[in-house]
């Protein structure tokens, strides 16, 4: 099988023809900035497909060379860190990135983006007309958000201790300029539930439930944020069903897939041929869109938006300017405070209160250093949203 799989890896490389740097179709791809730039749906789809490559059982963040891609099972970045596991609630050191004894679990809910244990007592919700507790957050959830860091970027935030706010506002205090290495990358991924029917048209996984029991649950999408540029490389993906699920506001930016669709209009619709992708799972998701820089050559802000991910705001999205907005300040040097990430200005609530409006095109100056003397700086996290779940250090721990 490997020798199959390489041979089919240099097949792709030798028909690519813009020096594209990979040993195999499961590594991450590496090109000069001007290749990507230039190639960024391409890159995107080789990305994509590196990261959902299934993952090695024993060693976290490697891919599995002896089974083909869309094989059952947990992919590569699912075998990454959670944002949940780096940003502890004690603030506290979240260890090396492999512990002792790892190995891939049944996900229950340590791994999404839910309420936290600490908050279920204080937790309602509305049954049958009535308030009642929330037993299991995941439960009664349409969709399970998780947001997962790949190595390189979760060795440089524990080697800085950004995993807590006292690590953050150090760097503030000592003007510390954040930046991290090459190949860093991020995803965000929602999941929704699922019946057996649908699970041929989808990635998808068993999540236990607070009771003991399973459900089944399906990948609706995955953003995709890599240091390969300065300003890193941005990539949305979708299913292909999510347009005519029930409820769901569609897709209100047209996709943009120069790789996939070729010569015909970008937003054909399609999966790129030959890459492996007919005959799995993956040939049901879509590549949205991709982003390498604030404007279009015309002076325009850039707009990218995932309709599970930005739904509400989806036409004045763009993941560049909104992850450039992630930053810290210190406020007395302990507590720590971040720009928000909707546009919460006067005209927005004077239209429509309840609005949620992103930010788009080129990053201002006076977001991060106000012209009046007693304003608030604020240090960028690079693009790190993540940063912001950071918790204060528990008493009695090692301070930075």
């Amino acid at each position: 099988m490997r020798g199959a799989l390489a041979g089919l890896t240099l097949s792709l490389v030798a028909a690519f023809g813009w020096g594209l740097a990979a040993a195999a179709a499961w590594d991450p791809p590496r090109g000069s900035a001007g290749d990507i730039r230039q190639h960024a749906d391409e890159f995107a789809w080789r990305l994509f497909i590196a990261l959902s490559w299934p993952a090695d059982s024993k060693t976290r963040g490697v891919p599995d060379g002896e089974r083909p891609l869309g094989a059952a099972g947990p992919v590569v970045w699912e075998s990454w860190l959670t944002a949940r596991q780096v940003y502890r609630e004690d603030g506290a050191d979240p260890g090396p990135w492999t512990a002792a004894g790892w190995r891939l679990e049944l996900p229950s809910e340590q791994r999404f983006e839910t309420l936290s244990l600490k908050d279920f007592p204080h937790a309602r919700q509305v049954v049958n007309g009535r308030m009642v507790d929330v037993a299991d957050p995941i439960q009664g959830a349409r969709r399970l958000t998780e947001i997962r860091l790949n190595r390189a970027t979760y060795q440089f935030i524990r080697a800085h201790q950004f995993y807590n706010l006292e690590g953050q506002l150090h760097a503030v205090v000592a003007s510390e300029a954040i930046s991290f290495p090459y190949g860093a990358t991020e995803v965000k991924a929602k999941w929704r539930p699922i019946t057996e029917a649908e699970r041929s048209r989808y990635h998808s996984l068993r999540v236990r439930q607070a009771d003991g029991s399973t459900r089944l649950y399906g990948l609706t999408a995955l953003a995709i944020a890599s240091k390969l540029l300065p300003n890193w490389l941005w990539a949305t993906f979708e299913h292909v069903d999510n347009p005519t699920l029930p409820n769901h506001e569609g897709w209100q930016l047209p996709s943009h897939d120069r790789f996939a669709c070729g010569n015909e209009p970008p937003d054909c619709n399609r999966v790129p041929s030959g890459l492996g992708l007919e005959g799995t799972v993956w040939q049901f998701y879509r590549l949205r869109g991709t982003q390498t820089d604030f404007l279009n050559p015309a002076g325009e802000p850039n707009r990218l938006a995932n309709s599970e991910l930005e739904s509400g705001f989806q036409t004045t999205a763009s993941c560049m300017t909104c992850h450039a907005r992630a930053s810290v300040a210190a406020q007395a040097a302990v507590t720590a405070l971040r720009l928000p990430i909707f546009d919460t200005g006067p005209t927005v609530a004077a239209a429509d209160p309840l609005a949620r409006r992103g930010f788009v095109g080129a990053p201002r100056r006076e977001w991060f250093a106000p012209a009046a003397a007693d304003a608030t700086s604020y240090v960028p996290l690079d693009f790190v949203w993540s940063m912001s779940q950071a918790q204060p250090r528990a008493a009695g721990g090692v301070p930075p």
